[in-house]
């Protein structure tokens, strides 16, 4: 099932995330994440970075990120517990584990795919 949803995207859960987006993205937890790097990635907090191939990395350990899209679309994969997540801009986001996600218009738990498009709006995402 895909939800559309309008403005942007906030999300809180344990489990597993994929998002494709074209704007700002910031996540924090406990867990893993892997990144283009077609983007610019600020980091705070401890782990390790390890170079999966000429434009991945894998990011391992807590803290949060900062990740800005430079291309048309930057994919990013989160896994862990604690998950927060907050997007502005245009994507989809697929969702699995246990959580709770919001746009403007539709909010629910996790489960779904979720296209968001919207720079501003009504909640705001803290990004």
């Amino acid at each position: 099932m895909v939800i559309h949803g309008r403005g942007p995207l906030a999300a809180t859960g344990n489990g597993f995330a994929v998002l494709e987006l074209r704007g700002v993205l910031r996540a924090s937890g406990v867990g893993l994440a892997v990144v283009e790097e077609d983007a610019i990635v600020d980091l705070e907090g401890h782990g390790n970075i390890t170079r999966l191939g000429p434009r991945r990395v894998l990011l391992e350990g807590f803290g949060s990120m900062t990740i800005r899209s430079l291309d048309d679309r930057t994919r990013v994969e989160l896994a862990g517990a604690h998950l927060r997540i907050r997007a502005r801009g245009a994507g989809r986001a697929l969702l699995k584990g246990t959580g709770h996600f919001m746009t403007d218009d539709q909010d629910g738990r996790w489960g779904a795919e979720v296209e968001f498009d919207g720079e501003g709006g009504d909640r705001d995402p803290d990004v």
